[in-house]
Formats: C-alpha cells, structure tokens, sequence
C-alpha cells in the first residue's frame, strides 16, 4: 500500500468513528505532536500507543457530541504526506468548532514515525473553555 492509500484509508475510517487504522500504522516509538496550546498538548511530544490515545482520542468524547474532520487536501512528497482540512464539531456544552488545520505525517518503511497538527489553537482554547 503506497503512504498516499494509507493516508487515505486512515481519514476514511476516521470519518466512520474509527481511529484504529492510525494505530494500526502509528509505529510504537514514533513523535505524536499536537499543535502548541492546543489543550490536548501536553507541552512537548507523544510517543507510545497507549499515550496517544490518553492524550487526544479519549479526550475528544468528552468533550464532543459531533465531531469530525474535513479534508480538503493531501499533498504526498515521497515519505511526508500533509493533509490539510478543517476540524468541525459541536461541543458538549453547545460550543461550535470550526477550526483549520494541518496534518504532517512522516513515514519510514511501512509505519507512521511522527505526526504533526497544526491548528487554529484560540478556537479549539475558546470552546472548550480552557485558560489561555
């Protein structure tokens, strides 16, 4: 399967609620970078399976009732892909995200070895509530 295909199914089954194609691919040791003040960051790098899914994806049920991504756009340069999009969804509390972002994955061999999210942080801070 070529990266751009592996990108692909990944957003695909994340449009259907599935997270799991990303761990499927994501390897053990790769860099897991949310964007800076975003309040998933803890600040610095993630790294590890079961820290990746505490940090972002167990978080994003509580604090959304709708939630998804719109892709707009991927960009395949051998090894790196980026994908471009926009996060939408509607809090809990009613609060409505629709915040522009970018995604940077960097492969070698057949596993993901970092991610980066760039992201528009004020919105994602504003309707969560969280203290700048």
């Amino acid at each position: 399967m070529t990266y751009l295909a592996t990108i692909e199914k990944i957003y695909a089954s994340i449009a259907e609620g599935d997270f799991k194609p990303i761990f499927d691919n994501l390897s053990p040791k790769a860099l897991w970078i949310e964007a800076e003040n975003i309040p998933y960051s803890p600040g610095g790098p993630i790294v590890g399976h079961a820290e990746v899914q505490a940090a972002v994806f167990d978080k994003l049920p509580n604090d959304f009732a709708d939630f998804h991504l719109d892709v707009t756009r991927i960009v395949a340069a051998d090894t790196t892909l980026l994908v471009e999009g926009r996060y939408v969804g509607k809090t809990n509390t009613g609060n409505s995200l629709d915040a522009i972002f970018a995604h940077v994955w960097d492969f070698d061999g057949d596993q993901i070895v970092r991610f980066q999210q760039y992201s528009d942080t004020w919105q994602w801070r504003e309707v969560l509530g969280a203290d700048a």
